[in-house]
């Protein structure tokens, strides 16, 4: 689950598009309803307000029942483009844009960073380059329907083969729930709750996965 973070493309294609999202979109084509679908899902989450984020920290914090599986700190200097990954006694900054691919350290410090915010910021990164959208129709998650939008990825991010059904609540136009499914065979869903609203932003916090939770904790953005 490994995604990388580039939104400019997303807020260059936002702008020239526009429009809101409307479930009975009329006579558009699949393409461009899943575009709709994708542009809902961003506005809600705050994409407009990503280009003042001058830094963001956060604890990427994993259980499995009672049992901690990851706790790790970031402090991201999103203007000079470098993450600090820290976890136990073990520290390291990484530059997210050319990470040292030969220094072991580097290469741990930009999955987590990849993997970590990917599960904070992937709302707003539908428009990034090599991301295929797919909108799937309506489907029911525990009694309520969303919309379901498919990602999946070409050429891009650690592990391109990963699709996502993300369910987007259609009165809110955020995501409620996501299918992770790294393979034709496996399938895992997760939800998306506890939403916080920070400088703009409104993002998860939140993510029970079978037996296991995931948690946004400490989660500070500071804004121009």
């Amino acid at each position: 689950m490994k995604r990388t973070i580039s939104m400019a493309a997303a807020l260059m294609f936002l702008a020239m598009t526009g429009g809101c999202y409307t479930v009975n979109a009329g006579r558009m084509t699949d393409a461009q309803r899943a575009d709709q679908l994708a542009r809902s899902v961003a506005m809600a989450s705050g994409v407009n307000n990503w280009p003042r984020a001058t830094s963001l920290s956060f604890t990427f914090v994993v259980h499995d029942g009672a049992d901690l599986k990851v706790s790790r700190q970031h402090i991201w200097n999103i203007k000079a483009g470098t993450d600090t990954v820290s976890s136990g006694d073990k520290s390291t900054t990484v530059n997210i844009a050319k990470p040292d691919m030969n220094d072991p350290a580097q290469v741990e410090a930009f999955k987590a960073w990849t993997n970590d915010s990917y599960w904070l910021l992937a709302p707003l990164k539908l428009f990034d380059m090599g991301v295929t959208r797919q909108a799937l129709g309506r489907r029911e998650v525990a009694g309520k329907t969303y919309e379901v939008l498919q990602l999946s990825f070409q050429g891009v991010g650690m592990t391109p083969g990963d699709r996502y059904n993300m369910y987007i609540d259609p009165f809110t136009s955020l995501v409620a729930y996501w299918d992770y499914m790294p393979s034709a065979e496996t399938t895992m869903q997760a939800s998306w709750e506890k939403y916080r609203h920070v400088e703009g932003l409104k993002l998860a916090t939140f993510h029970q996965m079978g037996t296991k939770t995931i948690a946004i904790e400490n989660l500070s953005v500071a804004s121009e």
